[in-house]
């Protein structure tokens, strides 16, 4: 009897060594699985790195080209545009040698505004946008700005006007950007109507906080208003044309100096878009 129990409690110990044994295997095999699951991420992760260097680098490089050829192409742009204007303005010319000098000037004049909106869209997918603040008029830069339009808007015959809100005097943002977002939408309003339209501007102040710019246009209605700002389609999925392109870029640069911008078709028939953004910088 004595015997028989101790073979059991032999067969016993053996058994729980060698279920103890069993279990050691599996987790060592579990921890070569992670010890190698860790090596594939920082491989992975060293690869990723590499490809973000050789990202910036090839961004960089494209930058400095796109500056390059921004340099290079402006100096003959601006002598093609000068001359066509003293041609269409000072010269006695035909009525054939006056339609081929505007087309000139209006190729002169698209060629331009592509290669600044590259440049433009170029800055923007930079790591570090810059953002300037002063203070500054607002009626002296829309004035600018409409300034800067007028001369499309004359050739299709389109009126431009704009006024202010007694209370809306200057603003602390970043000129160069308000302006620019100005002129692509006003140009974008421009081109999109007909002759005898009207494009308007008005700004006035809300809460004495955000300056509100409303530019109302006489054009179509838009169908699907959520696909303006969108680069991949806008205009229903068609290539985008110069003046859409210039409001893509716009959008983002309201984001920079914290606005917003939303649109809204007209009862009247049109086009409305608003475009708000701090008078002061926030505070914090």
């Amino acid at each position: 009897m004595g015997q028989l129990l101790g073979n059991n409690q032999i067969q016993t110990e053996t058994t729980e060594r060698n279920e103890a044994g069993g279990e050691s295997e599996p987790k060592s095999d579990a921890n070569q699985t992670v010890e190698h699951l860790i090596e594939q991420l920082k491989l992975r992760s060293a690869e990723l790195e590499a490809a973000n260097r050789e990202l910036r680098r090839i961004s960089h490089y494209r930058s400095l080209f796109l500056a390059r050829m921004s340099h290079e192409l402006r100096t003959p742009l601006t002598s093609i545009l000068g001359f066509s204007e003293i041609l269409l303005e000072q010269e006695e010319l035909t009525a054939t040698q006056s339609r081929f000098c505007k087309k000139i000037q209006d190729s002169g004049i698209q060629l331009q505004t592509s290669l600044n909106q590259l440049v433009d869209l170029s800055r923007l997918e930079g790591e570090h946008p810059e953002v300037f603040l002063q203070e500054f008029s607002v009626r002296e830069v829309l004035r600018e700005s409409c300034a800067a339009v007028a001369r499309p808007a004359q050739m299709n015959q389109v009126r431009l006007e704009y006024d202010l809100a007694p209370e809306v005097t200057t603003v602390v943002s970043d000129h160069g950007k308000l302006r620019q977002i100005l002129y692509n939408f006003l140009g974008w309003a421009v081109s999109r109507c007909s002759s005898g339209q009207l494009v308007s501007v008005y700004v006035d102040l809300i809460d004495k906080t955000l300056i509100r710019i409303r530019i109302d246009d006489s054009g179509e209605h838009l169908a699907d208003l959520s696909r303006v700002f969108d680069p991949e389609g806008p205009s229903g999925g068609r290539e985008a044309t110069v003046n859409e392109l210039g409001i893509i870029i716009s959008r983002r640069l309201i984001d920079l100096i914290n606005g917003n911008v939303t649109l809204q078709n007209r009862d009247a028939g049109g086009l409305r878009v608003l475009i708000q953004l701090p008078a002061r910088p926030m505070k914090g």
